[in-house]
């Protein structure tokens, strides 16, 4: 098996496929009898080792839908993937009120992980849960929900990297259906520095990719409007989505992965490709993108106080440094929150996710990045690439000791641990 990156491959025993409760407790109680480990696996979009194991991995695959609803609150199956709730919700006239730009993801891998989208009023996936039922490593049955007096288990299972036990089912507060106009533009990293707060107050959402080595992004802003959504032509999709986005983007990839000295010449081309745009569609159709060219990602939270700073000496590092990268890096800004492990969590933040060329080396690149990231309060995403172990962890996360508490009580024999879990939670 491999995730999506592929970089992360492994050879588990058993392929494990529940397609109800029952089945699963059923396969938990036989984990415990043979003292075996379950490491379970969404769509393998996560670019760390989370879901690697040599022992048993247990995909949700089978157990996916709606349950039912209750006005603006829908139970869904936890194995459900997001383009498919996206889709459902569609036809209840509901839409999720914010979503990452991947939807491949299961809803239960996204919020076990940290998945976000971008929205200064918004927090991440996990904060429009509202319930969640879960079997812990005693094949328990387990419901926990944010109105709970005590809410701390919730609060864990909202973001728990798979390690508390299998989700099985989740209740989402969504919002009633809306449409959001996409406005995509060329600017100058400079200009959208210079009016960063006034952006992020004025629209309802915002992020902006920088190319390395020029002074050029693409800043794309998404507000809600009434009008009708304006479907784009399919061969206009597909020149913009496929062939712009991803196959001129694999190309010059390419070109810079063969030639390293190219990287600015690349970065050059690719921001002469930036072209404004705008266009209306349902708000899940807005959220995701289209994402074929294959690459290797870290992302990290910064205080939101603290980005202006970061952004600057980033930049430098960028112009001085020959990484020979042309990837354009992400940038995002999210809600802070109170989930234990959540990297928003206590702060409004900002997300910066560098990426790396399939094929291509990340190490140094990744490393400078990641110490000034580190060296001004940065957390880590847990489903992207990171250095970081669970000492460090503890430092930086003030509940961190209680989650751990949470995690043994409810699973004291390591049912759901691996190497992995071991490296970022502690044993």
């Amino acid at each position: 098996m491999k995730n999506w990156a592929e970089n992360v491959q492994w050879n588990p025993a058993e392929i494990l496929k529940p397609s109800n409760e029952a089945e699963l407790i059923e396969m938990i109680k036989r984990a415990n009898e043979n003292n075996k480990k379950i490491r379970l696996i969404g769509s393998g979009h996560s670019f760390t080792p989370l879901c690697e194991t040599n022992q048993w991995t247990m995909s949700l695959d089978n157990m996916q839908g709606v349950i039912d609803r209750e006005g603006n609150i829908v139970k869904l199956h936890a194995g459900t993937k997001l383009f498919r709730i996206g889709d459902e919700l569609e036809k209840l006239n509901l839409s999720q009120e914010n979503l990452g730009d991947i939807n491949k993801q299961s809803i239960a891998g996204a919020i076990s992980t940290g998945t976000h989208g971008t929205g200064i009023e918004f927090g991440s996936i996990a904060t429009q849960i509202e319930e969640i039922t879960f079997i812990n490593g005693k094949a328990e049955k387990v419901v926990v929900s944010e109105n709970d007096v005590d809410n701390r288990l919730f609060r864990a299972a909202q973001l728990s990297l798979g390690s508390l036990g299998v989700i099985t089912e989740v209740k989402v507060k969504c919002s009633d259906a809306f449409n959001l106009e996409l406005d995509i533009r060329k600017e100058k990293l400079e200009d959208v520095l210079a009016n960063l707060e006034s952006i992020l107050e004025d629209n309802r959402h915002f992020e902006f990719y920088l190319i390395p080595q020029t002074n050029w992004v693409q800043s794309r802003y998404s507000n809600k409007v009434a009008d009708a959504a304006t479907y784009t032509s399919k061969f206009a999709a597909f020149v913009n989505d496929i062939v712009l986005e991803n196959w001129a983007l694999q190309l010059l990839c390419e070109v810079n992965r063969i030639f390293p000295k190219s990287a600015k010449g690349v970065s050059k081309t690719l921001a002469r490709f930036i072209s404004n745009e705008k266009k209306v569609q349902k708000s899940h159709r807005v959220f995701s993108t289209v994402r074929n060219v294959k690459f290797q990602e870290m992302e990290y939270n910064v205080p939101y106080e603290n980005y202006p700073f970061v952004i600057k000496e980033l930049k430098k590092m960028l112009d001085k440094n020959d990484y020979r990268i042309s990837f354009p890096l992400e940038h995002r800004f999210v809600r802070k929150d109170n989930i234990l492990l959540s990297p928003a969590n206590g702060r409004n933040s900002a997300y910066i996710a560098c990426h790396v060329y399939k094929g291509m080396s990340e190490k140094r690149y990744f490393g400078d990045l990641e110490k000034l990231f580190v060296e001004h309060d940065g957390r880590p995403h847990w489903g992207k690439m990171h250095t970081r172990d669970a000492a460090f962890f503890a430092s930086v996360y003030p509940e961190f000791e209680l989650f751990n508490t949470l995690r043994k009580s409810n699973d004291p024999n390591g049912v759901f641990s691996s190497p992995y879990i071991e490296r970022v939670l502690g044993e």
